[in-house]
């Protein structure tokens, strides 16, 4: 391109969330962007801009700094939610799951029941209705679970795109060994 010369993508408001991968050539180079408004208008930092990489925790007396990437799945309590990390660690703290929620990631965290978020990173098999993240067997909820199907891709499946519960028990058994 010639100096001074921009490419303008416009996209409709309904991808706003979406994350955007731009190829140039035959290099396949991925690029996250921060989607900000024009100058003048209110600046909102998008959740998936690249400088929010840490979250902070409150503990008893501190804050504890850890990876989004460490957060693999959280967990309604009441009033409070349960946050796994990896290592087997947890923190509860004094926030409900739709709080937390808003705090997120939406390109990495999927609600996939009425009292449970999932970092989709960490998972790592479908099983019928559930989904599991190092031990745990976790279940999706009815009214989640085409919203999950939607977000990930699926290879080999038969059918209406979706996979059924006897691919979907193949594919635990094959991994499993």
């Amino acid at each position: 391109m010639r100096k001074n010369q921009q490419l303008v993508i416009v996209l409709p408001e309904s991808s706003e969330e979406l994350p955007i991968r731009i190829v140039r050539g035959s290099r396949s180079m991925e690029l996250r962007l921060c989607l900000c408004p024009p100058d003048g208008e209110e600046r909102h930092v998008n959740e998936t801009c690249p400088e929010r990489k840490y979250v902070f925790i409150w503990r008893q007396n501190d804050y504890l700094k850890a990876a989004v990437d460490e957060i693999q799945w959280i967990e309604a309590a009441g009033s409070y939610s349960r946050i796994h990390l990896t290592g087997g660690r947890f923190l509860v703290i004094s926030f409900n799951l739709a709080s937390v929620r808003r705090k997120l990631p939406e390109s990495d965290f999927i609600r996939i029941h009425r009292s449970r978020i999932v970092n989709l990173r960490h998972v790592e098999t479908l099983v019928g209705n559930s989904l599991k993240i190092g031990n745990e067997l976790l279940a999706i909820g009815r009214e989640y679970k085409d919203v999950l199907f939607e977000r990930v891709i699926f290879l080999g499946v038969a059918g209406n795109g979706f996979p059924t519960r006897r691919v979907l028990y193949r594919l635990a058994v094959d991994h499993a060994g």
